[in-house]
């Protein structure tokens, strides 16, 4: 019976859990299709309009790498309960000013408020639930997280179309009331879970920088945020340049990328029975390879549904895989770990439109889709190479590293 109502009580943390990371990123992307509308009605230009997703996202990479000491100091259920709070209230203020310069400031507090959200919500799920049952935990996760991304698309979209774009921030924030509830309701269960007693901060980061097996794991998701968010991100560029799609049925057609992340959670044990934790990382970066792939080569609406299926569950299955990685790294300051394994994330989605972008406006988008699928390739190779090192992806390297400090 007790191990009946932990697996229940564990099941509504994780509701809870994925409703916050799908406000999070519904918020982070949602904005890029209400810019024009946004310019038109704050009397400012597209370009500065465009700020305010630089102000969001700064403050949002820059600030995981403070969540994570915060949470080990406070608690990781408290931390998020307070993101989460502060976030709705930096939303909803959003949705009440006239004036850009507000706007701008106000994306920002938000952002550093969202920063505090989804990381720390990985290292709960490590306090939580066993290595064994965490990628399935992580993935269900990710599959809300992902759909916030896609459907923040859609959602953007259509209320830039038919209402005021204050509306959105809105409903965002109306919508954090239900999953601040849950959270509360949670928050004395948590209490009764012990967590690792943490280290210092300082041993934290020696062990953390001084393991080769924490540089492999930053190493690999700093790459696939460089290779896989530069492609995703001009897909629908290409959708509507090489298709002569509408922005709002790319919206859709990116929803299916959610899809295949959310069937690719519910099927991540089952895959895990049969090729072992160590091996899904190569297995999800040869499905995002052949995403890409099939998109570049057989350029159509339905090649380009599959393709965003496809990326779906070769997403879910690799960086749930490599997000459990992490959140075994340091078993004594888990919320430290999975906050630099974000930031390193943060960078690399950051740094990847650069470069993907400029071969874009240079070659265009077959010479883009082309490049993509070669470096996503190259990620795998790096997936296979790491499976093959003693101390790369197996789930003791770090505690061995960390009894000879």
């Amino acid at each position: 019976m007790g191990e009946q109502r932990s697996g229940t009580s564990n099941g509504q943390m994780l509701w809870a859990l994925g409703l916050g990371g799908f406000l999070v990123n519904a918020d982070n992307r949602a904005i890029a299709p209400m810019l024009p509308a946004i310019a038109h009605s704050l009397h400012t230009t597209s370009a500065s309009a465009a700020l305010l997703v630089t102000a969001y996202s700064i403050p949002y990479g820059a600030f995981q790498l403070v969540y994570g000491p915060l949470a080990e100091k406070v608690g990781k259920v408290n931390t998020i309960l307070i993101a989460l709070s502060l976030f709705a209230v930096g939303t909803v203020c959003c949705g009440l000013v006239d004036q850009f310069s507000w706007l701008l400031l106000l994306r920002f507090v938000t952002g550093m408020f969202a920063a505090g959200i989804i990381p720390t919500t990985l290292a709960q799920i490590g306090d939580r639930f066993s290595l064994s049952q965490r990628p399935k935990a992580i993935a269900f996760f990710m599959s809300f997280s992902t759909s916030g991304q896609a459907m923040g698309i859609v959602i953007g979209g259509l209320v830039a179309q038919f209402l005021s774009y204050r509306m959105l921030f809105i409903l965002l924030a109306v919508l954090s009331v239900p999953a601040i509830y849950a959270m509360l309701r949670q928050r004395h269960s948590s209490s009764r879970v012990a967590a690792p007693e943490a280290d210092s901060l300082s041993r934290r980061y020696r062990l953390l920088m001084t393991t080769r097996r924490a540089w492999i794991v930053y190493g690999l998701v700093f790459t696939e945020g460089l290779v896989f968010y530069g492609g995703f991100t001009f897909l629908g560029v290409f959708g509507v340049t090489s298709l002569h799609l509408s922005y709002l049925v790319i919206g859709l057609l990116t929803a299916t990328y959610s899809v295949g992340a959310f069937v690719g959670s519910r099927t991540i044990t089952t895959v895990l029975a049969r090729l072992g934790t160590k091996r899904m990382p190569i297995l999800g970066s040869l499905l995002m390879t052949l995403g890409f792939g099939i998109i570049w080569g057989w350029q159509s609406v339905f090649v380009l549904t599959c393709g965003f299926v496809v990326l779906g569950f070769g997403f879910s299955y690799c960086h749930s895989t490599l997000q459990t990685f992490a959140t075994d790294l340091l078993p004594n300051g888990r919320a430290t770990a999975v906050s630099v394994f974000a930031f390193c994330l943060f960078l690399g989605s950051g740094l990847g439109p650069v470069g993907t972008g400029r071969v874009l406006d240079a070659y265009g988008a077959g010479a883009m889709l082309g490049s993509v699928t070669c470096a996503m390739l190259v990620f795998s190779l790096m997936c296979f190479g790491a499976t093959r090192q003693k101390s790369g992806l197996g789930v003791a390297g770090l505690q061995h590293s960390e009894r000879s400090l």
